[in-house]
């Protein structure tokens, strides 16, 4: 089932109140289209047409497919490193990570359905894979950075790096199981964490 909005204004002369829909049928278009036919596969004509509008419309908009891919991306992880010092101080740094996440859960949770293309889309090109992991790179060195602000560090330790990598492995854990389900995105969080928590556990008492 398409997620593309059912009404997409073309007038753009830059006035115009209905640009951030325009902009986000595009989106949605390039999304259903990579998931279908693949990456690769899908021009920017292709994308333009499903949504109504000339291809000189979408460079309005993106210079490339994959900005279109990665558009907004990056909102939910500034909010992650924003939300951190917020969290009690007798948090550790895992317990803060995964309170941040269950609050900012609602963020994400009305765009599932996008998210679930997106990754479909990811999973059918390596090179958008790699760019997928370079920006999760960057992500887990910002949220170190954010944990040794919260400990007042003057750098991130081993500590503040080992807990950013380990959090990205919950997520993908928790919305790896969120898109093939109904199950609500806090409680994947939280069982995300507390799976961490137990395998730490048994390698310690091993």
């Amino acid at each position: 089932m398409s997620v593309i909005s059912s009404s997409v204004d073309t007038h753009l002369d830059g006035r115009s109140d209905h640009k951030p829909r325009t902009r986000q049928a595009l989106i949605d278009a390039s999304l259903t289209l990579f998931a279908s036919k693949g990456y690769d596969s899908t021009s920017i004509d292709e994308i333009a047409a499903l949504v109504g509008v000339s291809p000189r419309t979408f460079f309005r908009y993106f210079d490339t497919k994959d900005q279109v891919l990665f558009f907004g991306g990056d909102a939910f992880n500034e909010a992650v490193v924003r939300g951190l010092p917020e969290q009690p101080v007798q948090l550790d740094d895992l317990a803060a990570l995964e309170a941040t996440l269950i609050g900012l859960a609602p963020m994400v949770t009305p765009i599932k359905a996008r998210i679930r293309l997106f990754y479909q889309a990811l999973e059918g090109s390596p090179a958008l894979m790699g760019q997928q992991e370079l920006a999760a790179r960057k992500h887990d060195a910002s949220v170190a950075a954010a944990l040794a602000d919260r400990r007042a560090l003057a750098r991130p330790d081993a500590q503040c790096r080992m807990a950013a990598a380990l959090a990205s492995v919950a997520v993908r854990h928790a919305y790896a199981s969120w898109l093939d389900s109904r199950r609500p995105l806090p409680a994947l969080f939280e069982e995300s964490f507390s799976l961490l928590r137990l395998v730490s556990s048994a390698e310690t008492l091993a």
